[in-house]
């Protein structure tokens, strides 16, 4: 998506652990901006794609591509991938979704003359 969010990706360990720990988790954090969805996907309840489907979306059905979503915050997951946590335009729905899905634009949701993307 190019909002200004890089990852640096570390150098590939010598012997890394079979398994990987996933955090999921629900943010607090209000941002601003919006874009859609560049694909068919499930949001997720966590910035992996490990993390388990939301519950509060349409009843675990793939959300169709070009939805327009409300980004609350990002985060960089220990795999060095950018993700969003995002609502769905008109709904109630919730989750997070990568980077690497989005399309996305600035927008002064409050009018204050700033534009903060927040930090999970």
């Amino acid at each position: 998506m190019s909002l200004g969010v890089t990852a640096a990706v570390a150098p590939a360990a010598a012997a890394a652990p079979a398994l990987q720990q996933v955090d999921c988790w629900t943010p607090q954090a209000n941002g601003e901006g919006r874009g859609y969805n560049t694909i068919q996907l499930y949001l997720r309840v966590g910035p992996y794609s490990a993390c388990g489907i939301n519950p509060n979306a349409p009843v675990y059905m793939p959300l169709p591509a070009g939805n327009t979503l409300f980004f609350h915050c990002w985060t960089i997951n220990s795999y060095g991938n950018v993700w969003w946590y995002v609502r769905v335009e008109g709904t109630g729905w919730h989750g997070w979704i990568s980077d690497d899905n989005l399309v996305g634009t600035s927008v002064d949701e409050n009018g204050d003359g700033q534009i903060i993307f927040y930090q999970c």
